[in-house]
Parts: C-alpha cells; sequence; structure tokens
C-alpha cells in the first residue's frame, strides 16, 4: 500500500512520474520533505524562475509568468531562514544559478528570538521514503488510521486517483503541483461568508501572546541583517534579479503587529529596512504585508499569513510595475488580466492554465 499509494516512492521517482503526467499531484501523509522535494527538483529541471521562501510563497504558479512560464518553478517551503537563504546561495547552490528569484522574506527571519526548526543542510538531502524504518512508520500509521487504510486496500484494484502520489494527496488534503507550487484542496469560502484563520492555534493568538514566530523583539538582528545582504550582494555580482516580497498578514494581524508595544517597533523597522536593503543593491521589492495596499482583503486569506493564488497574481501585477520585471515576463501582464478577469477566479483560485 505504501508503495502502491506513493507514499514510499523515492522523491526522484515522484519527479520523473510528474514530468510524464504533469497534472499529478504530490503531498504525503508521513514526511513533507519539502526541502529535498525542491531542490531535487530544481536540480533536475534548472528553471531560470524561482520562487524562494517558507510556505507562504508557495502560491506563486507559473501561469502567472508569461513567456517564461516553462522555465519557472516555485521552490516555497525550502528556505525558512536567512540561515537556510545562505546556504542555498553560498554552501549547496543548484547546478544552475537561476536568472530571476523571487525571494519572500519572513519578518520573524531576522528576529534572534526566534530559532528556526529545521536546517538547509540536514534537510535538503533527507528522503527516507525507502528505508525499511520509514516503512515500519508507514505500516503504524495506516493502522492507527483504519479508514484510510480500507481506501487504499480497494484502490490496489481499482486505482483510484493515479495522478495523486502520497496519501495526503490521495486522501483530498491537496498536493505539489508540477511547477512546485502548492494545489489547496481546502473548499473555496462562498461570497460573503466571514474570514476564518484555519492555522491552529490561530496566527492573531500568537501575536496577542508574543508566541512562536512573534516573540517580542526590541530590533532587527544585525547580524542576519549582515546575512541577507551578503546573499542579495553575491547575486548581485552574478547579476541576477532578485525580487523582494513581504508576504501578506490578515487584517488583524497587521492591525496588532502595528499597535501592539511589544511588536510594533521591530514590524515597522522591517517594512523600512528590508525594502532599502533591496533597493540600495537595485533590487525591486513588493511590500504585501497589508492587503489593502493590494486592494484585497481577508476573503483571500486562508489564515492569519498565508496568502492565497489571487492575491500573489496581485503580488505579480505589482512586481510586473517596474520595467525590469516586465521585460523579464513579457506575456505575464496579458496573462493576468485575463484570469483575473475571468469568471472562474475568485478569493482563493485564479484561472491559469493547468501545469
Amino acid at each position: 500500500m505504501l508503495i502502491g499509494s506513493g507514499e514510499a516512492w523515492p522523491v526522484d521517482r515522484v519527479l520523473e512520474f510528474q514530468q510524464r503526467r504533469p497534472d499529478s499531484r504530490f503531498l504525503r501523509a508521513l514526511d513533507q520533505v519539502f526541502y529535498n522535494f525542491k531542490y531535487r527538483a530544481i536540480e533536475r529541471r534548472q528553471p531560470s524562475v524561482v520562487v524562494l521562501g517558507s510556505s507562504r510563497t508557495m502560491k506563486f504558479r507559473a501561469g502567472m509568468f508569461g513567456d517564461r512560464a516553462d522555465a519557472f518553478f516555485n521552490a516555497g517551503g525550502m528556505i525558512n531562514s536567512v540561515a537556510d537563504l545562505h546556504a542555498f546561495c553560498f554552501t549547496r547552490p543548484p547546478p544552475r544559478i537561476p536568472d530571476v528569484i523571487i525571494l519572500g522574506v519572513d519578518l520573524w527571519w531576522l528576529n534572534a528570538q526566534v530559532h528556526p526548526v529545521f536546517r538547509f543542510e540536514s534537510e535538503v538531502d533527507r528522503d527516507r521514503a525507502g528505508t525499511f524504518d520509514q516503512h515500519v512508520i508507514g505500516a503504524r500509521w495506516l493502522l492507527r488510521h483504519p479508514a484510510i487504510l480500507g481506501r487504499e486496500l480497494g484502490s490496489l484494484a481499482t486505482r483510484r486517483r493515479p495522478d495523486a502520489i502520497g496519501l495526503g494527496a490521495r486522501e483530498g488534503r491537496g498536493g505539489f503541483r508540477i511547477d512546485g507550487s502548492f494545489a489547496s484542496a481546502v473548499p473555496v469560502p462562498k461570497p460573503g461568508e466571514p474570514f476564518v484563520d484555519r492555522e491552529e492555534p490561530p496566527i492573531i493568538d500568537r501575536v496577542r501572546t508574543a508566541t512562536a514566530n512573534f516573540i517580542p523583539t526590541d530590533r532587527i538582528d544585525p547580524d542576519r541583517l549582515a546575512t541577507l545582504a551578503a546573499v542579495l550582494d553575491a547575486y548581485g555580482r552574478q547579476q541576477r534579479l532578485v525580487i523582494g516580497y513581504l508576504p501578506p498578514f490578515s487584517t488583524a494581524v497587521a492591525d496588532e503587529l502595528r499597535s501592539d508595544a511589544r511588536q510594533s517597533a521591530f514590524f515597522a523597522e522591517f517594512r523600512r529596512v528590508v525594502p532599502a536593503l533591496f533597493s540600495e543593491r537595485g533590487f525591486p521589492l513588493v511590500d504585501a504585508s497589508q492587503l489593502g495596499d493590494l486592494g484585497m482583503d481577508d476573503r483571500a486569506m486562508s489564515d492569519g499569513f498565508h496568502g492565497e493564488e489571487t492575491i500573489h497574481a496581485r503580488v505579480m501585477q505589482t512586481m510586473l510595475r517596474d520595467r525590469r520585471v516586465h521585460e523579464m515576463f513579457r506575456g505575464a501582464d496579458t496573462a493576468l488580466e485575463r484570469a483575473l478577469a475571468s469568471p472562474r477566479t475568485n478569493d482563493w483560485q485564479v484561472d491559469l492554465p493547468p501545469r
């Protein structure tokens, strides 16, 4: 069952399968392997346009990039700190350095009180899917989920959902497309439904209790800022274009970050210093921290700090106002205008060609 479902497939097999079947989706139930999956895809496909950042950047899609859609890959989820970014740039650069990097910078990357959970160097090669230990863990997991076990027993004969790789994808939890973007399986809220923060605990509670990624700090950590600057300088010397992106927060979260005395100084400094850092090196940046600046509201958010596809389409339109970005992605403005005007586009999903 673990092999038949794709749960126990090595990442290389997943990538080969997606190359043959571009409509397939990949998501394991036991181990997300963001780092290994995204890095191996970059190694194999050598894209010229790459999105780097946390899960908050996963909704950029190839169809948003005009003529360079086929050269695009979304590596969101692989970079979760400035240390990860430094390792990708200096320690384990891919065989082909992308021509364009869209870099999502999270607030807590520059907070010395928030310690990264993962390390790029140890995670990028980790893929235990085919090991004996992982098979034992997988068997135990199936036994603890008898309904899934029953469905997978039946699917061995019927080949249910052949384009869903991994138990997560097969159980309807969404999955990664061939372009690296994440296809969410959460039902799109109906028009007029109130915003719901689907994180647990909700992001606004984390801000108010000053926990998780929102531990108070007086200022940006100078060492972490220097690391970010060193990466930008390196890509500048290599004549790569880095496009900065500050991902959005829900209205309540952004308001709390601005008004809470424990958070406000750091949040304000972040929004001032990071754009200046990019500008000093001649790189553009879009600050989407506040949804109103994009003409959007909380209906386009799935939780307090994850924006859905429609937000990222609007962010891409804003990026295209920069002459260099516009020239780099010819046809993107037309593709985005057409997609956003489509009646099939809603607050979460944009009517783009499948990829």
